[in-house]
């Protein structure tokens, strides 16, 4: 994992996560913050993000908690039980078992990820 922290704003909560040091999840990182139109399909949350960044290593399989990428729409996909639909790019995981509470609250229309603040020593 790199050190590279991110919020997921849901508006009735907030979820932190931690991306991986990749490619493809440093121009994610980059391009912050996103304000993404989710749609829910299964144990799955995911919206376009309106920037294409490639491809770099596509998996099958993520797990919960996991937050990845796919050019193929240029969604952001956030998996809270389900597997993907194709291989994506797995970008991240949210910390600990705070995902259980998408799982909760099924009514996630939209979401902002940002840079997390690190607070200053």
């Amino acid at each position: 994992m790199s050190d590279k922290l991110i919020e997921l704003d849901f508006k009735s909560f907030i979820l932190e996560a931690e991306l991986f040091d990749t490619k493809i999840a440093r121009k994610f990182a980059q391009n912050l913050p996103y304000t993404v139109s989710l749609m829910q399909w299964g144990n799955e949350l995911y919206g376009s993000i309106g920037i294409d960044l490639g491809e770099e290593n596509p998996v099958p399989k993520i797990p919960s908690g996991g937050i990845a990428y796919t050019n193929n729409g240029n969604y952001l996909c956030i998996f809270f039980g389900q597997s993907p639909a194709w291989a994506v790019e797995h970008l991240g995981n949210i910390i600990g078992n705070q995902w259980i509470r998408l799982a909760e609250n099924q009514s996630n229309t939209s979401v902002t990820v940002k840079a997390k603040q690190q607070n200053a020593v």
